[in-house]
């Protein structure tokens, strides 16, 4: 019996892997530990004692844990030459070697699930990594080396896009262009590309491409907005002190706050020097509640919790007016109320940043909005109300089609493994 055709797309925050069965594509579980088995989490966390854990269980041992060192978005450093290696633990790694760690224990989670081992895999990549060619090159051939050693020997690419484009273009009878948007966890990518039942599945599509491009600007970095707007005033974002009480008041560094940003950064607040400020600023605030939480908020790790909070209350106000952002641990109590007008002026900035950037890859593509004829998305940001409408309002709502963002592109991509 032959081996299953499998796709696998490793993301920047997560990973997802599909098979083609009875002619139909399966997504696999990938990790029991996960709030959804589907995603293989690509973060990567060494404790103190020395071991590599990856994946839910990284998070998991990270939260519990007040020692110890995450990694995640190494994708993102795929065409970063300057990033040869990192020292973990007086041990040197590549990123070749850090990526490689995470396929890895997917190469396991999926072995564990067909009863049987795998090595040939069709898997994904960006349309571009970077307009240099030379880079382009350089970061593929990185992947390529990060795939081999978890173990994968027969490793054909495909481009990302138009593997979440695969679906939409099954149902056509006649060639379309089409605008892809792929709203992930740290950016969001938009690319034009044509789309034709004579090319479906064919091996080499990078003709079809017309332009691509992408922003840091998606799930992650609304969150961290809707953090500084709203919440960073409960951490001491506002507190003064005064040592020993006399002389001039001074605020709370804005470098620390910068951290509370994202849940991850802020393991470099439990930093010995930064924990001997903040004691000795709590014993001379005028907001001793405020630094309390901060203090808690950090060394008892709840910004990932904290942050999941947020992160629900931004997917309640894409169906509804008001939500409540509320979480309550230790010192830390949270219990603030957000209106979509509210949020919406939040994120103002970075949607015109969305907008610049889906513009330029359109103008790019050499096309107006009214010659593209059917416009793909995926991921949770473009359900949010203030997103659509830049689609609507540039193609029309008729024009949209949405297709699930975390299996999408793993089917396409186990489609073309299947298709040889």
């Amino acid at each position: 019996m032959p081996a299953p055709a499998l796709g696998l797309d490793f993301g920047t925050s997560n990973t997802a892997a599909a098979v083609i069965v009875d002619g139909k594509p399966r997504v696999l579980p990938l990790d029991p530990a996960g709030a959804d088995v589907r995603l293989f989490r690509s973060v990567l966390f060494f404790p103190e004692e020395g071991q590599v854990m990856a994946g839910a269980e990284a998070i998991n041992a990270y939260l519990e844990l007040s020692e110890g060192r995450l990694l995640q978005s190494l994708k993102s450093f795929l065409p970063v030459k300057s990033f040869t290696s990192t020292s973990i633990r007086a041990r040197s790694f590549t990123l070749e070697a850090l990526i490689g760690l995470i396929l890895r224990n997917v190469k396991t989670a999926i072995e564990r699930e067909l009863g049987e081992p795998v090595q040939k895999l069709v898997l994904g990549r960006p349309a571009r990594f970077s307009e240099d060619k030379e880079i382009e090159g350089f970061a593929e051939r990185r992947l390529l080396r990060a795939a081999e050693d978890a173990g994968f020997k027969d490793i054909a690419f495909r481009i990302e896009p138009l593997a979440a484009g695969l679906a939409h273009e099954a149902t056509l009878d006649h060639e379309e262009l089409v605008l892809t948007g792929d709203f992930g966890a740290g950016t969001s990518d938009f690319t034009v590309m044509r789309l034709s039942p004579k090319r479906h599945l064919q091996p080499d599509r990078k003709d079809d491409i017309l332009a691509s491009g992408g922003v840091y600007v998606a799930g992650d970095v609304i969150d961290g907005a809707v953090m500084e707007k709203k919440l960073l005033r409960k951490f001491g974002s506002e507190a003064r002190h005064r040592p020993m009480h006399v002389g001039k008041w001074s605020e709370m560094p804005t470098h620390l706050m910068r951290k509370l940003l994202s849940w991850h950064t802020m393991s470099f607040i439990r930093e010995k020097s930064t924990q001997v400020y903040l004691e000795d600023f709590l014993k001379s605030t005028d907001q001793p509640e405020t630094v309390g939480a901060l203090i808690d908020l950090v060394n008892l790790n709840l910004g990932y919790h904290l942050f999941r909070a947020i992160e629900a209350a931004k997917v309640k106000l894409s169906s509804e007016e008001k939500a409540r952002i509320t979480f309550k641990e230790a010192r830390v109590d949270v219990d603030v109320s957000l209106t979509r007008a509210e949020f919406e002026r939040i994120i103002a900035p970075l949607v015109a940043r969305l907008e610049e950037t889906l513009d330029a890859v359109v103008a790019r593509a050499g096309v107006s909005p009214s010659q593209i004829d059917a416009v793909v998305l995926t991921g949770g940001t473009s359900l949010i109300p203030m997103v659509a409408r830049i689609f609507e309002g540039r193609f029309g709502a008729e024009k949209l089609r949405r297709s699930d963002a975390f299996s999408s592109v793993a089917e396409g991509l186990a489609a073309a493994a299947a298709a040889g």
